[in-house]
């Protein structure tokens, strides 16, 4: 049974224009939660961050509504935001995640000394 983070997965690695940012496997490049230690940037990493799957009277459904946080990392905001796009749209588009996008917001990391564009996306996904 396919769910929502490996449907998102799916989506991500199957676009030209992700693929274009983040290599022609960019499940390589996009995490679960966190950065690999030397990453190859742009990066990125999604985890979900709230949601639960949607109950009717009948229990439990196969509809799950999610909501997730996707990170992409670089070394300039530009690539970091041209990557972000890529990533919005990828999204938007697909048609199996019937996505929302809530906010986006961009800083610089001192730690990391990387620029990261964060978008939140409310995701709903049949889970069957």
């Amino acid at each position: 049974m396919p769910t929502t983070e490996s449907k998102l997965l799916t989506v991500l690695e199957s676009d030209a224009a992700v693929q274009t940012h983040f290599g022609t496997t960019p499940g390589t490049r996009i995490h679960p939660e966190t950065l690999p230690q030397k990453p190859t940037l742009p990066a990125a990493t999604y985890r979900r961050i709230a949601g639960a799957p949607v109950a009717s009277y009948d229990g439990l459904d196969d509809l799950d509504n999610g909501l997730y946080q996707i990170d992409v990392w670089a070394e300039t905001q530009l690539a970091a935001r041209q990557a972000a796009d890529a990533l919005r749209d990828a999204i938007d588009t697909s048609a199996d995640l019937g996505a929302s996008l809530l906010s986006i917001f961009s800083d610089y990391e001192h730690e990391t000394r990387l620029y990261r564009f964060s978008l939140d996306f409310s995701l709903w996904h049949i889970e069957s």
